[in-house]
């Protein structure tokens, strides 16, 4: 897997990614505040800087751009001076655009005062957006050219049925970061990027899978909706939870443009639909850990998921990170399982897990062992894509797989201090042989509970159910 996501991230350079949308100018303006007004209940700020950034289908654009892509940008501005500032900055990030001209450009100004943002300043005009006749033309000579088409919908008024009709060819090669109130317009396309309310809002679901399986259907289309804290869940020919890379979460603003950069890209340069979910979910861990409106770059994605795959290990790199960890006093925590389909339930005992120690190490069956222990149409994900989604979480820290039957022997070898199993054990019901082996060399053994009616074979049995419906 790691040699994979290596190569999708080489070919992103140079690939040719088409971007329509509502275009914005962000101003954030910094300074401190040291009293109240007197003309009325209000904080004074004076102004300490003032820095301009390209916003909305802007921002998306430029993390196509910073993260190796070629991009075209297309989409609506005012004859002003917001206008012509966006044009500017487009030329110093070198990206080629296209502008119809609107009433207004879209502005946004946040004053952020001793760090606190304290009110937010909108100019914006809604209304759909006419397109001229050398606006169609170009469009459809890049539409041609690009390997993906990405609509950026702000419901600012860009987003119309007239665009879409005129792309109707391409559809095969659209993302859509949708609005709830244009949802038809986006019928058949390639690949639809919701948040989990504009999902809810969109399918009159209250529940994530639920609205999954009718965005689905109702579309024709896949699917991911994005989960924020939570991650994303993915839906092509099968459901997958991806959780989230990011450590620290400072500013979730444009996360979602990151996200549909990084998905356009990587599905650009030969990603299946979970690839490219996995190096999307680890551009937007980055983005959520900056302030402000910002480009992830593709150094920064590199290093950030070679990382993570770092945790991936064979037996003798495991025994020597142990080693060293045991050196420098860390109480280490094993536990393991198949993880197959990622759910809360396992992330909430993993987490727990975690707590427990200082360095969590997770055993992971193999695919053959899962299959020995649930039966030949099981595990739903390679044992590569499992370790890789494992990977995501901050609290794991190590993981390698195994064969089966085989926990015994990695128990005698690494001597972990505390061994955690699930709550549908006791310490009667355990493998007495691993219980053994721990209590053999002083080691504690830790039961936690599960989650109530979370597990892989639920979750498989719900999407068979969905399926039949």
């Amino acid at each position: 897997m790691k040699s994979r996501l290596k190569f999708l991230l080489d070919n992103f350079k140079g690939k040719k990614i088409l971007v329509i949308g509502d275009v914005m100018l962000d101003s954030f303006v910094y300074g401190n505040v040291s009293r109240i007004s007197p003309e009325a209940p209000i904080p004074i700020v004076n102004i300490e800087k003032k820095i301009y950034s390209i916003g909305g289908t802007g921002n998306l654009a430029s993390n196509v751009k910073t993260l190796g892509g070629e991009v075209f940008l297309f989409g609506f501005i005012g004859k002003d001076t917001e206008g012509e500032l966006i044009k500017k900055l487009l030329e110093e990030l070198k990206i080629e655009y296209f502008f119809d001209e609107c009433t207004v450009t879209t502005f946004k100004e946040r004053i952020i005062g001793n760090g606190q943002q304290i009110v937010r300043i909108d100019k914006e005009e809604k209304y759909e957006k006419s397109l001229s006749d050398n606006f169609k033309e170009m469009l459809l000579m890049k539409a041609d050219e690009a390997e993906i088409i990405i609509l950026s919908d702000y419901e600012k008024g860009a987003i119309t049925k007239e665009l879409v009709e005129l792309l109707d060819n391409h559809k095969h090669k659209i993302i859509v970061g949708p609005k709830p109130k244009n949802k038809y317009l986006y019928k058949g396309v390639k690949l639809i990027v919701p948040n989990k309310k504009e999902a809810f809002d969109m399918s009159m679901s209250s529940e994530v899978k639920e609205a999954l399986y009718k965005l689905r259907e109702d579309l024709d289309s896949n699917v991911i909706i994005t989960l924020g804290s939570e991650g994303m869940i993915v839906y092509s020919d099968k459901v997958l939870n991806i959780p989230t890379y990011a450590r620290e979460v400072y500013d979730i603003g444009g996360a979602s443009d990151t996200t549909i950069a990084a998905l356009g890209l990587a599905l650009a340069s030969g990603a299946s639909l979970e690839e490219a979910a996995i190096i999307a979910n680890h551009a937007a861990g980055i983005a959520v850990q900056r302030k402000g409106t910002y480009s992830v770059m593709l150094s920064e994605l590199e290093k950030q998921i070679e990382s993570d795959e770092g945790k991936v290990l064979n037996f003798e790199e495991l025994k020597k990170v142990m080693i060293d960890k045991k050196l420098k006093g860390k109480k280490i925590v094993w536990t393991n399982g198949c993880f197959d389909i990622l759910h809360t339930g396992h992330i909430d005992y993993l987490r727990r897990a975690k707590k427990l120690g200082d360095v969590l190490v997770v055993g992971l069956d193999s695919d053959e062992s899962v299959k020995k222990l649930k039966g030949p149409l099981r595990p739903i994900n390679c044992e590569g894509d499992r370790a890789e989604i494992l990977s995501a979480l901050e609290f794991v820290d190590c993981i390698i797989i195994f064969p089966f039957g085989s926990v015994k022997d990695y128990l005698k070898e690494l001597k972990p201090d505390v061994y955690v199993k699930g709550g549908d054990y006791t310490i009667d019901t355990i493998n007495q042989e691993e219980r053994r082996v721990v209590e053999g060399y002083n080691g504690k053994i830790a039961i936690l509970d599960h989650v109530p009616n979370k597990s892989t074979t639920n979750t498989i049995e719900k999407i068979k159910e969905a399926e039949k419906k």
